[in-house]
């Protein structure tokens, strides 16, 4: 009997840890990007990449599918929207499509975030700190507060998207604030 409990508890633990992490994506897209470590509901399995409003050049951001690479695409084609590269060394989220514009959060009150594609610059924030230990993107001036993403996914077109948010990496769930940057 007291072998049965043990390997019922071991069971037990095991789907607990399976279920406890989804499906990384399969992103389809050409890198840089930055997407969302764990798939989430992203019906395609492509996961959710730092993306720019609709289609092509727009000065707000969301998380959007990571859509699929178009061969022989511009460079600054809308096909390339949601290529978008972490600099180290200027702590800055950047278009790779869209050269020279940065990731910006321009409020942070609560859970209400907009974040805006503007032009680079030493502005506080514009400066994130992606730490890869535990795979958050947090401000720089306040790293208690992470970058990620709202639990509800939205219709987009033909694919879905979510919300941005900066918040306090406390409150957020891992699966929404952890993610993989991958470089060209």
């Amino acid at each position: 009997m007291r072998t049965f409990q043990i390997l019922s508890v071991f069971a037990v633990s095991t789907i607990v840890s399976i279920a406890a992490f989804a499906a990384p994506p399969e992103v389809p897209s050409l890198p840089p990007y930055i997407v969302l470590s764990d798939n989430l509901d992203e019906p395609n399995d492509y996961g959710f990449c730092i993306d720019t409003m609709s289609r092509g050049l727009n000065d707000l951001m969301q998380s959007h599918t990571c859509k699929p690479a178009r061969e022989g695409a511009e460079r600054n084609s809308p096909d390339n929207d949601v290529r978008f590269m972490y600099n180290a060394d200027t702590m800055q989220v950047a278009s790779y499509a869209y050269e020279g514009l940065c990731m910006q959060a321009l409020l942070a009150s609560g859970r209400d975030t907009v974040f805006a594609l503007l032009e680079c610059s030493d502005a506080p924030r514009q400066k994130f700190v992606y730490n890869q230990d535990d795979k958050t993107l947090r401000l720089e001036e306040d790293q208690a507060r992470c970058v990620g993403v709202v639990s509800e996914t939205a219709s987009a077109g033909p694919w879905v998207a979510r919300g941005m948010v900066l918040a306090s990496c406390e409150e957020l769930e891992d699966s929404l604030k952890q993610w993989t940057v991958v470089s060209e």
